[in-house]
């Protein structure tokens, strides 16, 4: 008797860990899909949609451009060193623009910018939201006949994707400027011997995958803490919803970043 309520207990909680699940993926998909066309066939204060867009574009990429510049500075001027002093012993210094385009172009370029984005505007987003139902704001719009699935909802996903797709071209162009800088000051090399170098590694893959990437990444670090907060029931919500976004959003990054690089190289 005990082992059959023991397995009954366990299979119960399996069933429902994967009907919760299963509720979350398709309420953050469910976000993504319904958004965009909602906006298209809004045929209302579309001007006042734009302009949360802007705000969001402006929040989320404008003021994380000096963590991204320094980062990609950082990242690209300590991969040249470790790349220079283990490629020197076995005189293969022309691997090196191959060396940069997989670290930074293919994979950190676009994970640390997405990381980036999630530490700063998927957790404020998570707090704005539950914040704004918790304090019924949400349900006061919907009496005034404004749909929170066009005048909150698109503009943060929208703006979040398109400012991390900017995000993530400028961080890796910053980091092979870092790269360029550090190959200068160590051995001399010359900025026309550096760009053929990076051109002559980089394909049309490489470029597609960091921005289906961080097309791919904008839009989950976006919907995830927007489904979050309006899990909110009360104030002490709040700062759970923060914490749970970060944790999802890294978690749902780095499988997403992990099946692109499967279907693209492999």
């Amino acid at each position: 008797m005990k082992l059959s309520k023991l397995i009954k207990d366990k299979f119960n909680s399996v069933s429902n860990y994967i009907r919760l699940t299963t509720k979350y993926i398709g309420g953050v998909c469910g976000l993504i899909i319904y958004s965009f066309p909602a906006y298209i066939f809004e045929k209302k204060d579309k001007k006042t949609i734009q302009k949360n867009f802007m705000s969001q574009v402006y929040f989320t990429g404008n003021l994380a451009l000096q963590l991204v510049s320094f980062v990609a500075l950082a990242l690209g001027a300590v991969t040249i060193i470790e790349v220079f002093t283990q490629l020197s012993k076995l005189g293969a210094i022309d691997f090196i623009g191959q060396i940069l385009n997989i670290v930074i172009i293919r994979e950190l370029g676009p994970l640390i910018t997405a990381f980036i984005v999630i530490s700063r505007s998927s957790s404020a987003i998570a707090t704005e939201i539950s914040t704004m139902v918790v304090s019924n704001q949400i349900d006061a719009m919907e009496m005034i006949g404004i749909d929170p699935l066009t005048f909150i909802i698109f503009p943060r996903i929208a703006g979040v994707t398109i400012a991390l797709v900017i995000l993530t071209i400028y961080f890796n162009a910053v980091g092979l400027i870092g790269g360029f800088l550090v190959s200068y000051v160590t051995i001399g090399m010359s900025f026309d011997i550096f760009f053929n170098m990076i051109m002559n590694s980089i394909t049309f893959a490489d470029i597609v995958s960091s921005i289906l990437k961080s097309i791919s990444f904008g839009l989950f670090i976006s919907a995830i803490p927007i489904y979050i907060g309006f899990q909110a029931k009360s104030s002490t919500y709040i700062p759970v919803s923060a914490t749970k976004t970060v944790m999802d959003c890294i978690l749902v990054t780095i499988f997403l970043d992990i099946i692109f690089t499967i279907v693209i190289y492999i």
